[in-house]
């Protein structure tokens, strides 16, 4: 499988893999990574299987803890980390071994998925944030990770981020394309949008058909806020992976941040291109 590097007006690099025009991390771990990736579509699901589904960085450690302590029914923290069940991440064989009900979650296309997930009308829960707060989220994801092997500056980061040259490409061509996927006239009725807010944890345990009491629910809200998931969450994440060994997974987690990042023209820029591409969009995101 080629490794590829994405080059931006600076000349800085960022390292990722190439599948047939389609970029995605480079995940060192997964011998024979190809082969299992190009495998992924035929894979079998579960009729228990839940899929969080969301482009990099827009809260799928945050949804997948709630999910996790919905099913299981208390506001007990998870031992484990989501990359452990990112279907892009994984061998087959790991896959197909995982103690149900499985949470899997991953940033690639609908069209990517597994087929079967969608044969047997598992849930999935579909995550969007705005593309401001993304790119500056991605910014640092990428600066900091080590794997990437990037240096670039924030200056030159908007203009590829706009572009689409990072992992998994352009912002607005996989909300566009989950937007498309999703429509009922698909026959695709069994997805939740989740934009975050302070119902978000009740709205998910009635989509998932949970049956719990308000006051455990309040606990779970509680316990998934993100502080505390950032002081506690960060120490699972194997620091090797950061530089200067500083886990940074979780960083803010506002909404708005990109103020403090974007000079007027950066996001005058963005704006122009947002407006472009999202003309025929019926997706509403709070930017502050």
């Amino acid at each position: 499988m080629p490794v590829v590097y994405l080059t931006d007006d600076g000349g800085a690099r960022l390292r990722c893999l190439d599948i047939d025009g389609y970029i995605i991390p480079t995940f060192n771990i997964i011998p024979n990574h190809e082969q299992e990736y190009r495998s992924m579509p035929e894979w079998q699901a579960r009729d228990d299987d839940l899929m969080v589904c969301a482009y990099p960085k827009s809260g799928t450690h945050w949804i997948w803890e709630v999910m996790c302590m919905l099913l299981q029914g208390n506001a007990k923290r998870i031992e484990g980390i989501k990359e452990a069940c990112m279907l892009e991440g994984l061998a087959k064989k790991t896959f197909d071994e995982m103690k149900s009900p499985r949470i899997i979650n991953t940033h690639i296309y609908f069209k990517h998925l597994p087929k079967d997930f969608l044969r047997r009308h598992c849930k999935i829960i579909y995550m969007v944030r705005n593309p401001k707060d993304v790119c500056v989220s991605f910014f640092n994801h990428h600066t900091k990770i080590l794997e990437y092997e990037f240096d670039g500056t924030w200056e030159n980061y908007v203009p590829r981020f706009l572009k689409g040259d990072v992992d998994y490409g352009s912002w607005f061509d996989y909300t566009l394309d989950w937007e498309r996927s999703t429509r009922r006239k698909h026959g695709v009725s069994n997805t939740c949008c989740i934009l975050r807010d302070n119902e978000t944890v009740k709205r998910l345990a009635k989509f998932l058909e949970v049956d719990l009491d308000e006051s455990v629910l309040k606990q779970i809200d509680e316990m998934c806020q993100f502080d505390k998931m950032k002081k506690e969450k960060n120490k699972n994440e194997n620091p090797d992976e950061w530089k200067d060994k500083e886990p940074g997974m979780y960083r803010k987690g506002q909404v708005g941040d990109w103020k403090n990042w974007f000079t007027v023209a950066q996001s005058e820029l963005f704006d122009s291109v947002y407006d472009q591409k999202m003309k025929n969009s019926k997706v509403t995101l709070r930017f502050t």
